[in-house]
């Protein structure tokens, strides 16, 4: 069913994880990585978001990725 809320993780090796609800038509690389640089004081454009060792692309979606409530997203900032 399109527009619903659901609650997705995103995880680092070295900050706490970071819960983040989103609507599961919408488009999730530019979202989450802003949520992420927010919450912890860093540039959008360092941020890498993997979903099951693939790499999250701009149109990708909770739907498109076959995704589901409370999984995680893998985050890696480059240097």
């Amino acid at each position: 069913m399109a527009n619903q809320s659901k609650t997705i993780w995103l995880l680092s090796s070295n900050l706490p994880k970071l819960r983040c609800h989103v609507r599961t038509d919408q488009p999730l690389a530019a979202l989450l990585r802003q949520k992420y640089a927010k919450a912890f004081g860093v540039a959008t454009e360092t941020v890498i978001l993997a979903f099951d060792g693939q790499k999250i692309q701009e149109e990708d979606t909770f739907d498109s990725l076959a995704m589901e409530d409370n999984d995680i997203i893998d985050v890696v900032e480059e240097c």
